[in-house]
């Protein structure tokens, strides 16, 4: 009969650092007759942390380990596979590491992470533009399907995938091979809601032709019966809070067909403006630095910096109107594919 220790120890301590609810289990988990030893544990502090999950062969005396350790600021987060851990003798240990580190397993990506994944591979930073210091470009289209509250869950990457997503975050370890090495796209959708019940979407603008809705981090638009994801903050592309508790998405405002959206990055005091056309889904970030004098709802849900069909903007201690046609005008110039869509 498999013999299975447990021993568990839980730590309370004011550090910073260290690992807690430390969970060791004892067992043969690749059924080879020896006994393996499964550890378990929290480590982080303020803005970082993760867990770890680290089997010891009991005949080899090997390590394996996968972590989802991170920036407390991301709402997705690539896990490595090691090449150690591809290989098919150690694929019991593979799955039993999985089941207690990852959430449920998807084959393919919800219309919200799709538009991260799209917007990871079309994006680009501009030096020398009127209005915009980025251009992001992810060719999404209206879905007739019903809206789906994205949850917690993975897809499994590997290939160009992989390296374009986890580069942009971290520092690749040297036995990373673009073609050999596979990962887990984790989606922390929870970031969305801010409860579990109840107020998970809230309509914040509406023209009689579009719906505007937001969650704490994403947009969506409703068209009739279509819908779509617009925006998402993604610390890798547009920026996002350093912690995902506070909510980055503060007011949206409808001009036809073209959506300015507010973006607040606590708890540097600063916001973001991002203009985008609905229909085409071309988003562009306006260059200029928006500070809120106060952290109160009324404050961050203030629009007198439009004033009609013009915008007011503070800049090198001046202020200086533009005109929103003009800065619709400039952002159909930025497709990437350099081809105006409709």
């Amino acid at each position: 009969m498999q013999k299975i220790a447990i021993i568990l120890l839980f730590f309370i301590s004011s550090q910073v650092f260290g690992q807690r609810d430390l969970k060791i289990t004892i067992a043969d988990f690749n059924n080879d007759m020896v006994d393996d030893t499964l550890k378990t544990f929290y480590e982080g502090g303020s803005g970082f942390g993760g867990r770890y999950v680290q089997m010891t062969n009991g005949k080899t005396n090997e390590r394996f380990e996968l972590t989802n350790n991170g920036c407390s600021c991301e709402i997705k987060r690539m896990v490595l596979m090691t090449p150690a851990l591809a290989k098919s003798e150690n694929q019991l240990f593979l799955k039993e590491l999985k089941a207690q580190l990852l959430p449920e397993k998807r084959n393919k990506p919800d219309a919200s992470l799709d538009w991260i994944i799209k917007s990871a591979y079309a994006n680009k930073k501009l030096e020398n533009n009127k209005f915009f210091d980025l251009i992001i470009d992810p060719k999404n289209s209206w879905r007739n399907t019903e809206f789906e509250y994205p949850s917690n869950y993975y897809i499994e990457v590997e290939g160009d995938t992989l390296t374009k997503l986890y580069g942009t975050a971290y520092e690749a370890p040297e036995w990373l091979h673009k073609k050999a090495t596979k990962g887990f796209l984790v989606y922390y959708a929870h970031n969305h809601y801010r409860n579990k019940v109840g107020d998970s979407l809230q309509i914040s603008d509406n023209n009689g032709f579009y719906k505007v809705y937001q969650t704490s981090h994403g947009v969506i638009v409703k068209k009739g019966n279509l819908h779509k994801w617009i925006f998402i903050s993604d610390i890798s592309i547009t920026g996002a809070p350093d912690k995902l508790r506070w909510e980055s998405i503060q007011m949206t405002k409808l001009y036809g067909k073209y959506l300015f959206i507010q973006q607040d990055l606590p708890p540097s005091g600063e916001y973001k403006l991002f203009v985008l056309n609905i229909e085409t889904g071309i988003c562009g970030r306006l260059k200029y630095d928006f500070s809120n004098a106060d952290n109160s709802v009324e404050n961050q849900r203030d629009t007198s910096l439009f004033q009609g069909e013009s915008i007011i903007i503070n800049t090198q201690g001046e202020q200086v109107t533009y005109k929103l046609k003009n800065i619709f005008k400039e952002l159909e110039t930025q497709y990437i594919t350099k081809k105006k869509r409709n």
